[in-house]
């Protein structure tokens, strides 16, 4: 099956016939900025590999004074997820197996499942800020305390842990996968029956789970051998981890945080400017990319400045802003 086939039909129709003609030429294969996706690919693993391999040789000879190396790992995570978000929507590369092996490759270095990874995001986009994609909401079932200790958890590095350990789930029997996947989506508006439904077909698919074992593996023998290399360093390469996983969990739900559900596609775009913006692979114009999901990275600025979907409102201040006690915010 092709991976776009559960995202809603809708949701790949251009939104505005008046500007049809000028975001057609901004979309599809044909505008994949290759050169580009190519140069930042070699930059993403190359720099992952000096995080894995390299860091450990220069912790040995500087000591910890080669810790401020920390910071430009750090911003490596927004652009290495960034351009698995692209081959998520096949805009990595025009040729569709290359797209995808580079997807795989990209999502084994940061320890991604990529297959679940994709699927979740697509169905994702079909179902925006339904209850089980509202972490920012608190819905009355259970304690409240319990929520926000879940909440912050989730923001402050749990959503990459989660990320980390969920292809444990494919080495699990089937019938306790169901049994998981059932207990994690609950039923409590339309459309919920058809998230439960997507999401067991997941974990029972053959393939996949095949695929998320090998893939695992591999990540597994890549961490291993960086552990080995850092030694007594070890510690370090935690701290890598650590900080990486710690913006991948606040950047998660950024362009979603307390927005309500008549908002257009539940998403909202922020300001940052042209550089940063190159640096998190424009992932600030996010209701532009559920307006327009096959426009590349690159032509989402200029289909957001006709489309008069640009805010003020700057990206990382929106980020830190869930870093707030009122969250998750009560709906009882």
């Amino acid at each position: 099956m092709h991976h776009n086939e559960f995202a809603c039909p809708d949701i790949y129709e251009m939104k505005s016939p008046s500007t049809n003609s000028n975001i057609r030429m901004m979309t599809g294969r044909r505008a994949v900025a290759m050169p580009l996706n190519l140069f930042l690919i070699c930059v993403v693993l190359c720099g992952t590999l000096f995080q894995l391999f390299g860091l450990p040789y220069v912790l040995n000879v500087y000591g910890l004074r080669a810790a401020w190396l920390l910071l430009p790992i750090m911003l490596l995570q927004p652009l290495h997820w960034g351009l698995i978000h692209e081959a998520i929507h096949s805009h990595l590369l025009p040729n569709r197996r290359a797209d995808e092996f580079c997807a795989r490759l990209l999502s084994v270095t940061l320890g991604v499942p990529f297959d679940a990874t994709r699927f979740s995001h697509l169905v994702h986009h079909r179902y925006s800020r339904h209850s089980y994609d509202r972490p920012d909401v608190y819905d009355g079932h259970g304690s409240y305390a319990f929520a926000w200790l879940q909440y912050w958890g989730r923001l402050f590095g749990g959503v990459y842990l989660g990320i980390l350990f969920s292809p444990l789930i494919a080495f699990v029997p089937v019938s306790v996968g169901t049994r998981l996947m059932e207990q994690k989506i609950p039923l409590n508006e339309d459309g919920d029956m058809d998230v439960r439904r997507l999401f067991v077909s997941l974990v029972t698919n053959p393939a996949k789970r095949r695929r998320t074992r090998r893939a695992f593996a591999m990540t597994l023998a890549l961490y291993g051998a960086s552990a080995f290399v850092y030694g007594a360093w070890w510690p370090m390469l935690l701290a890598t981890m650590y900080l990486r996983g710690l913006w991948h969990s606040i950047a998660d739900n950024v362009a979603h945080h307390d927005v309500a559900l008549d908002e257009p596609e539940r998403a909202r775009n922020y300001y940052l400017p042209r550089a940063l913006g190159f640096l998190v692979a424009n992932q600030h114009l996010h209701l532009t990319h559920h307006l327009y999901p096959a426009a590349p990275w690159t032509s989402l600025a200029m289909i957001s400045v006709p489309e008069n979907e640009m805010t003020n409102d700057n990206y990382f201040r929106a980020a830190f802003r869930q870093v707030n006690r009122v969250y998750p915010r009560s709906l009882i």
